[in-house]
């Protein structure tokens, strides 16, 4: 996670006031008197699009995370089928901030002593093999990947190839790979500094047959192109970190608004990332730095935010994104705090909730059990475009927050509406739907942007879920798309 002392991120606009934002229907209608806004997507099929990688969905958790060895294990049932819904091929991230305070217990050499600052970890945490073993069960339990993050600030590359081996060693064919660092923009100079560092311990790493990603860096596009001009042919992936704004900053609006600066970036990094054959993945993301915005990392407008984001991504290519998260505890002490995690409340959600990170994607733990969190279901939303392909399409917003993505999967059509204007109703024409005929249209709601329960997706699972919509003669299907919502089509093609 970013340290804000150091990072500042690039907004793609200012801070907007939400007054007003939750007005009921008959103000809206007030607002705009000609009513729903006309808006219209035009599938472009003759062009190709993007594949959409089976990984798109994943999840980022730090390491002091596995202090507790119960939390990743294939008895955590609540926990396991949570990941097997989202994605059956998953990646979870094991880094963050403490990963660089993080040392093996199985490592003999001497060890230097970790100095901290007032926005980090404040003490190192010693892993044990008791805890791989059980994130090995856990992995196996939810057919999920693994990232593992190991110690380069402390600067004993031995350490880090002696943790690099344990992981492969433990968890198998399961690891992805490892990463060397997190964030070291934050505490080396620049990038020449970064791979003076880094070399030893890849050197190492890479010789003992061990996968390496990487840089996982902040925000520093420049950094990522220059490691893949550099590493290109010892790496499975190239990363680097998202977030939209530092916690203070966060507001509805802001998040509802497009990053377009950020979406630049990416473009130019997949430049880089295709000349090289290599996927780039966001391996550290969500909301906002600092552990998130309570009221908005949390409630429902992350989810509008959370699909529209991961959907702009796989248009353009990313093969993955990790959303951070995990409990209170865990998040606050990567960030050199304390918490009070007690809730006032007998009421088993609200409890889940204090003991969990604002922005994190499932709230819980071991003792209280888990839940989904409207962020997790924007993710839902989104993985049903895995392993499709991306179909270009023409959008005309008619003047509200649309957005929309389309996507085939052999004789599947996917599309995706997200209107997330915060006062406007949507009336949706989609054509180009030539040679498709019935299918389902399915929904995900709340009751206001800022709900944090009561969330409604009308899912994937049943084939039965949402209703009926078929396209006309002309190609095309009208969609009624009420503000602050999603919907999802499913078109089969005419046999």
């Amino acid at each position: 996670m970013f340290d804000p002392s150091r990072r500042k991120l690039l907004k793609a606009a200012a801070l907007l006031p939400i007054a007003g934002s939750f007005a009921h229907a008959a103000a809206a209608r007030e607002r705009w008197p000609g009513g729903p806004a006309q808006a219209s997507f035009v599938l472009q099929r003759e062009q190709a699009g993007r594949p959409v990688s089976e990984t798109l969905a994943g999840l980022s958790y730090e390491t002091l995370q596995l202090a507790d060895p119960a939390f990743f294990s294939k008895d955590n049932h609540a926990l396991v089928q949570l990941f097997r819904q989202l994605s059956p091929h998953g990646v979870l991230r094991i880094g963050g901030n403490t990963s660089d305070y993080t040392v093996w217990s199985g490592y003999r050499g001497a060890l230097p002593v970790q100095h901290s600052n007032r926005n980090g970890p404040q003490r190192t945490f010693v892993l044990h093999p008791q805890a791989l073993h059980a994130l090995a069960g856990f992995l196996r339990a939810t057919g999920w990947k693994l990232i593992f993050g190991v110690n380069l600030k402390i600067g004993v590359p031995a350490l880090g190839l002696e943790l690099s081996r344990a992981v492969q060693r433990i968890v198998g064919d399961a690891l992805l790979a490892v990463q060397i660092g997190n964030e070291a923009n934050n505490y080396e100079k620049d990038y020449a500094a970064f791979d003076a560092a880094w070399m030893p311990y890849a050197s190492a790493i890479h010789a003992a047959g061990v996968p390496i990603g990487g840089p996982d860096t902040g925000a520093n596009t420049d950094w990522v192109i220059d490691y893949a001009k550099r590493h290109a042919a010892e790496n499975v992936f190239l990363s680097r970190h998202y977030y939209r704004d530092g916690a203070p900053n966060g507001s509805i609006a802001n998040l509802l608004a497009s990053d377009a600066a950020f979406y630049a970036q990416v473009e130019q990094i997949m430049r880089t990332a295709e000349a090289v054959h290599l996927p780039f993945r966001l391996s550290e993301a969500n909301s906002y730095y600092s552990g998130g915005r309570d009221g908005v990392s949390n409630v429902f407008a992350s989810a509008l935010w959370g699909a529209d984001f991961m959907l702009a991504l796989a248009q353009r290519g990313v093969a993955g994104i990790h959303f951070h998260g995990g409990t209170l505890a865990s998040v606050e002490a990567s960030l050199g705090q304390g918490t009070d995690t007690a809730a006032s409340t007998a009421d088993p959600s609200a409890r889940r909730d204090a003991v969990t990170s604002r922005y994190s994607a499932i709230a819980g733990n071991v003792g209280l059990g888990f839940q989904p969190r409207p962020l997790y279901y924007g993710m839902l939303l989104a993985q049903q475009f895995a392993g499709a392909r991306m179909v270009p399409g023409q959008l005309d917003e008619g003047g509200a927050n649309l957005t929309a993505y389309a996507a085939l999967r052999e004789d599947t059509l996917h599309v995706a509406l997200i209107n997330k204007d915060v006062s406007r109703d949507a009336s949706m024409v989609v054509s180009g739907l030539q040679g498709f005929g019935a299918g389902r249209l399915m929904r995900l709601s709340a009751p206001a942007l800022d709900s944090r329960r009561d969330i409604v997706w009308e899912g994937s699972d049943n084939a039965g879920a949402g209703c009926a919509i078929a396209v006309d003669p002309h190609g095309s299907c009208r969609i009624s798309l009420p503000r602050a919502s999603a919907a999802w089509i499913r078109l089969a093609r005419l046999a």
